[in-house]
């Protein structure tokens, strides 16, 4: 059987695909490997299976290596606070649309409703957001 440089094109892409299906970022450089076994074979048809393979693991390697720092770097730019939907909040001012009495109340943001804690207070009197705890946001009077 002859290998012909799409064969590890589509590999390349199978690779991507699962790259997009699958978390983590491995699959990512084996599809590297793979198109540049691809474009090895373009080139030189007549190149060596083992060669092929040699190089497939020498490029998989080497661009894991190389865009390790970039990747990383690119993973440490997103929100940290993201899928802390309380921690969004930390600092943050609103409205109580309840009273907050014996130290607890309710807090409706958006869609949800958050238990209260803090120093009593009527209903309209704007609280910030000191602490989260939990399911509970620690509240303090806003300046």
């Amino acid at each position: 059987m002859t290998i012909v440089f799409w064969y590890w094109w589509a590999l390349a892409a199978v690779l991507l695909v699962s790259e997009m299906m699958l978390p983590g970022v491995v699959f990512l450089f084996l599809a590297i490997g793979a198109a540049a076994c691809g474009l090895l074979l373009l080139v030189a048809p007549a190149a060596a299976l083992e060669f092929q393979l040699f190089l497939f693991a020498i490029v998989a390697v080497a661009s894991a290596v190389l865009l390790r720092r970039s990747l990383r770097r690119l993973q440490g730019r997103g929100d940290e606070a993201l899928n802390e939907r309380g921690k969004a909040m930390i600092g943050r001012t609103f409205v109580l649309d309840q009273p907050i009495l014996n130290g607890r109340g309710r807090l409706t943001l958006g869609d949800g409703s958050w238990i209260v804690t803090g120093p009593d207070m009527a209903a309209g009197a704007r609280v910030r957001v000191a602490a989260v705890e939990g399911t509970e946001l620690k509240v303090e009077p806003a300046p």
